[in-house]
């Protein structure tokens, strides 16, 4: 933080990017396309500068006609999403989405799921109002990792481990990051948990279509240091005060050196 947001933060101001990400509206990239689409007003009066100093305690922020509260503390919870259900908010050609989770949970709107999963893919799926740990929590190079099981539809030959997890795969045309992969330990010779520490999109899939191999089923079991434990399919958990502050930590540390060696 350079030392005029200290002393923003001090005098009880901030700016309008950073109020309205704190505010549950998206992450501060995110909420600058709202901001530049002329949907935020201030006392009233419509406004697009981006580092414009709201005062939290005495302006009125809105977005479409809507106050912009900024809670008092904010929250995580982990969500286990279900099969065939499109991480979106609304739904998209008939598919489920996320959007009637969320009104069944009684979560406010402020609250978003932290990147996405799939359809096809289950488990595991953050949701925060805190608009920059939402941030963090995306970037590439935050160095999380997050831990899947695998179930393949073909056993996997050691060529093709090794080009799994030393970062010989490209995609999109940039080769992915080293990554963990070994045999589940109750499961066949087709079952596996493998670590990443990226998020592309569909990311593991086609991993596996790129050596020749594929997944007939994708479940996401950790996030970080958070796990999905014993959560059932379709509910919220509200992440306890060490496994945020564990988390934020986790975000807060550079990305670590990748060793390609399987464990």
């Amino acid at each position: 933080m350079s030392k005029s947001d200290d002393s923003s933060s001090q005098s009880g101001t901030m700016r309008l990017n950073k109020c309205l990400a704190r505010a549950g509206f998206g992450s501060r990239r995110s909420v600058e396309e709202i901001i530049s689409a002329g949907r935020v007003s201030l006392n009233g009066k419509i406004v697009t500068d981006m580092g414009r100093q709201v005062d939290t305690e005495k302006d009125l922020l809105e977005v479409d006609g809507r106050p912009a509260v900024m809670p008092s503390d904010f929250r995580v919870y982990a969500f286990h999403k279900p099969l065939d259900v499109v991480s979106t908010l609304k739904a998209q050609g008939g598919q489920a989405s996320l959007g009637p989770y969320r009104l069944q949970a009684d979560l406010p709107d402020r609250f978003m799921p932290v990147g996405r999963l799939d359809s096809e893919s289950t488990g595991l799926l953050l949701w925060t109002d805190d608009g920059q740990l939402n941030q963090d929590l995306c970037q590439p190079l935050t160095g999380l990792w997050k831990t899947y099981q695998i179930e393949s539809t073909e056993d996997l030959s050691p060529t093709q481990l090794k080009n799994l997890t030393t970062g010989k795969v490209e995609i999109d045309g940039r080769k992915v990051r080293p990554c963990r992969l070994k045999q589940a330990p109750d499961g066949t010779t087709r079952d596996w948990v493998m670590e990443i520490h990226e998020g592309r999109r569909r990311q593991i899939r086609r991993m596996f279509r790129k050596v020749g191999a594929r997944v007939r089923r994708l479940h996401r079991t950790e996030v970080g240091p958070v796990s999905l434990g014993l959560l059932r399919a379709g509910d919220f958990r509200r992440l306890t005060h060490h496994e945020v502050e564990s988390l934020r930590s986790a975000v807060a540390k550079p990305a670590p050196k990748t060793s390609s060696r399987r464990r």
